[in-house]
């Protein structure tokens, strides 16, 4: 369902904290605005239809729907120069821009 690359809890984590947020992360679709749609990670309840992981002390929740679509989600963490945030990229991209662009967790 979703594998983290080495750093990217920590880095969840710490985001969190900050936020003073405790619930699980959910994997879902959301819109860029001009694009197509991407992956992107918001702090959620878990719904009946749920599909939940608990992974390096974290729980990721994503719809049945949703993981169907897209199946296995890949999240990693960038810090350099030209981005800063997380990155999904799934087994089945969605979009040509798929793992393309960073984003911050909506709490």
């Amino acid at each position: 369902m979703v594998k983290l690359e080495p750093g990217t809890g920590q880095a969840i984590r710490s985001f969190l904290a900050e936020k003073g947020c405790k619930r699980p992360i959910r994997i879902d679709l959301q819109s860029s605005g001009c694009c197509d749609p991407s992956l992107g990670l918001s702090v959620d309840t878990i719904r009946e239809s749920d599909l939940t992981r608990e992974l390096d002390g974290l729980t990721f929740v994503i719809s049945s729907e949703i993981h169907q679509l897209v199946g296995e989600v890949t999240i990693s963490y960038v810090d350099d120069i030209e981005r800063k945030g997380f990155v999904l990229t799934s087994i089945k991209p969605i979009s040509e821009w798929d793992g393309f662009a960073t984003c911050d967790i909506k709490v």
